[in-house]
């Protein structure tokens, strides 16, 4: 028997890719999360979430609405919005788990479960859902500054004047 070499991760990104490019593609209608297009491709919307020039009310709208349709539709969906947050989700696997890739599979394994029993928790609403997806995954704290983020740093200059 051979061992696989992808991770559940990786897994989902080509699952994800499929849904979101085929004939079909999963999409949102833009101006129902404040985007003037009429609808936007899942695999086009996962660069505009982690964007540093996308607002947070897009970034909520958006995960609302895929938390929503995650809840509703299920299947499809809950790989689209898992697929779209896959970004975030490897970048916190890639800081716990540097240079272990069987610890980072067995991460992004339990990240998924994590977020698949939130999503079938009857208590927790999906806009509270999303808030804590926004904050967890597209800006958490501590997070890296992107190079339009950064701010410039501060110089102390002998003598300068104040």
């Amino acid at each position: 028997m051979s061992r696989s070499t992808c991770s559940p991760l990786d897994t989902l990104e080509t699952t994800f890719r499929l849904l979101a490019t085929g004939p079909q593609p999963l999409a949102l209608e833009g101006h129902a999360i404040g985007l003037p297009r009429v609808s936007i491709g899942l695999w086009e919307l996962r660069p505009i979430l982690f964007h540093p020039a996308t607002g947070v009310a897009i970034q909520r709208a958006v995960l609302v609405e895929l938390v929503g349709r995650a809840r509703r539709c299920r299947g499809a969906w809950r790989i689209g919005l898992v697929g779209v947050l896959l970004p975030g989700l490897r970048h916190q696997l890639a800081s716990v788990a540097e240079g272990r890739s069987e610890r980072a599979a067995t991460s992004g394994a339990m990240v998924l479960v994590s977020l698949l029993e939130c999503l079938d928790d009857p208590e927790v609403s999906s806009e509270s859902a999303a808030e804590s997806l926004l904050w967890a995954v597209v800006r958490p704290p501590g997070g890296p500054a992107s190079p339009t983020r950064r701010r410039p740093a501060l110089v102390a200059v002998a003598g300068g004047r104040r």
